[in-house]
């Protein structure tokens, strides 16, 4: 009975021995497999250690991991630590970005507004020249002074300077007339001129009151007509206008056209010795800005040039023809090819008028229609850039979220690899010698050797 109790202990004992030479090979064939795998098995293993006292030994060993098995496992995680940033920064750096895109976006905005305000300015400007030439009231002026220069001609051909009663028939019956014209778009401006020429007739038999009766039939003709003329608009003005918009040109070298016309009829019934003292005053200063609005003007040049130049100089024998030039034009009754107050002079001018009011209020409708479409244009790339804008910066700072979540994660995945390995190295060296574990883990042959264990 006793030899039996001894043999079952022994071969109890010699059971276990084997138990722990099968789990020692089984372990040994474990560390063949990865690093995750290796994980896996350790960590779901029955009667093996749990996570948290898994983690508490580490915690312990881990100031008696070797300085270069540390430095060796940081090398490794090296390269990971080039994607991870500070949240901190990675904020402020979206920050100064979107900054900088705001302020980008409100400086285009800025300039694109102040280049839009000048536009329509132009705009605004050449519309009015349009308009100051193309109107009712204009078509309407413009016929008033036509006739009243027509009658006054053969009022001072078949009748005798006598004074007028009182009133003025002869505009009467004139604004009867203008009241069914119309405008250049062969629009009726009957709405507009009805009201238009009573506030004519009121302005000319105040302006006429005082006077009338001193002054023969040709004076008082002329007068009204002077007197349209400052209504339609003053040649100072115009002048002042020119210099602000190079547009409102058109209006001046009308303006200054159409008196020049005038006092070209005015001198046809002056002799020199009766012209009056600040005639030539007037004459002198109409010629000469109407021979610089010849540079300006490309219309007016034009059909100066068709009208007057090449018809009626030639044609006279001129030598030489100068824009600036305006000894032709100039006051003298002693010779006959001067066009000072001719019959041939008054004629080309008033063709040249009828050219030019053509030919500019065509220029100014297209330049207008030109700035619409620019304007036009513009608007739609600003409200393109006011919609681009903000969907680019909120995808950028999407994208910007999204690597900053990326990198996070990373950091996360980077340090939970560096436990697990650690974690797997503390367990090696646990089952076996550190120089056996080096040469496995370098994947060389292991020379049988001796350990006390």
């Amino acid at each position: 009975r006793k030899l039996k109790g001894a043999a079952d202990r022994q071969c109890a004992a010699l059971r276990v021995e084997a138990r722990g030479w099968e789990t020692d090979l089984s372990r040994r064939k474990g560390l063949m497999l990865t690093t995750p795998d290796l994980m896996k098995k350790q960590r779901f293993t029955p009667g093996t250690l749990s996570s948290a006292s898994l983690k508490r030994r580490v915690i312990k060993k881990k100031r008696r991991v070797a300085p270069g098995l540390q430095r060796s496992a940081d090398s490794d995680c090296e390269p990971c630590r080039c994607f991870i940033f500070s949240p901190s920064g990675s904020s402020r750096s979206v920050r100064r970005i979107l900054t900088a895109c705001t302020l980008s976006f409100l400086a285009l905005l800025g300039s694109v507004s102040l280049d839009l305000s000048s536009n329509f300015d132009l705009l605004d400007a050449t519309e009015a020249a349009y308009t100051e030439l193309t109107s009712c009231r204009t078509v309407a002026l413009l016929h008033l002074i036509s006739e009243l220069q027509k009658m006054r001609h053969l009022l001072a051909k078949y009748t005798s300077n006598e004074t007028l009663g009182s009133g003025f028939p002869a505009l009467d019956h004139l604004c009867g007339k203008i009241v069914n014209y119309s405008n250049n778009h062969r629009l009726p401006c009957s709405a507009e001129l009805s009201g238009y020429c009573l506030q004519i007739r009121r302005s000319i038999r105040t302006f006429l009151n005082p006077s009338l009766d001193a002054n023969s039939t040709s004076s008082v003709f002329s007068l009204v007509i002077e007197r349209l003329l400052t209504i339609w608009g003053s040649v100072d003005v115009a002048l002042v206008n020119a210099k602000q918009n190079y547009n409102w040109r058109d209006v001046l070298s009308a303006r200054l056209l159409v008196t020049f016309i005038e006092l070209n009829y005015q001198l046809k019934f002056y002799h020199n010795t009766m012209t009056p003292a600040d005639f030539q005053r007037r004459w002198t200063h109409t010629l000469s800005y109407l021979s610089l609005c010849r540079v300006m003007t490309e219309p007016l040049n034009d059909c100066w040039s068709e009208n007057i130049d090449l018809k009626i100089n030639l044609s006279l024998e001129a030598q030489h023809v100068y824009i600036l030039d305006p000894r032709l034009w100039q006051i003298s009754g002693t010779e006959g090819k001067l066009l000072s107050g001719s019959h041939t002079g008054i004629q080309a001018l008033i063709k040249t008028q009828q050219c030019f009011f053509d030919r500019a209020s065509l220029a100014l409708r297209l330049a207008s229609r030109s700035m619409s479409s620019r304007l036009s244009l513009k608007i739609c790339l600003l409200a393109m850039a006011c919609l681009i804008y903000p969907v680019v910066m909120f995808s950028f700072k999407q994208m910007t979220e999204w690597i900053q979540n990326y990198a996070q994660s990373l950091k996360e995945k980077t340090e939970d690899l560096k436990r697990q390995r650690k974690l797997a190295e503390d367990l090696l060296h646990q089952m076996l010698p550190k120089s056996v574990a080096r040469q496995l883990r370098r994947q060389k042959q292991v020379e049988a050797e001796s350990y006390e264990r």
